[in-house]
């Protein structure tokens, strides 16, 4: 499983156009968006304390799956089972004619360790989000 955000433009108020991509059980796919890095940081340390219970999940969203937006992101760590297996799950919507609109969902089982430790590395990049973050942890 490799998770990277790319910072690809930041306005003079810090919000950030990023690319976010997840590669894993045989899939990749990225998708864009806008935020501040505090709502990354939010994830992050969502993540540190990952999974709490079997129904558990943290959330990184960006835009909205109303068909009104032009796009949506989405990253979720989430438990699929009773025993805490875990996963992430990427969901990505960009909307738009038929050669410029895309759709794509998929999930990578991981482990609850990795998620963490991916928390506390997010945590420290978003402290200055000026170039790529880049995790690789376990997972297919």
């Amino acid at each position: 499983m490799q998770l990277q955000i790319k910072p690809v433009w930041t306005d003079d108020d810090g919000l950030m156009q990023v690319r976010v991509s997840l590669e894993g059980n045989d899939r990749q796919s990225w998708g864009e968006a806008y935020c501040y890095p505090e709502a990354v940081a939010e994830f992050g340390q969502a993540l540190i304390g990952f999974p709490s219970s079997t129904s558990d999940e943290v959330k990184l969203e960006f835009g909205s799956m109303d068909p009104m937006y032009a796009d949506y992101l989405m990253v979720r760590a989430f438990v699929y089972d009773g025993v805490g297996h875990c996963a992430i799950e990427f969901k990505a919507e960009s909307r738009g004619d038929a050669l410029t609109s895309s759709s794509v969902r998929f999930a990578v089982p991981t482990e609850a360790a990795s998620l963490n430790e991916m928390g506390r590395r997010i945590m420290a990049w978003s402290l200055s989000p000026t170039e790529p973050f880049a995790f690789e942890g376990a997972g297919r």
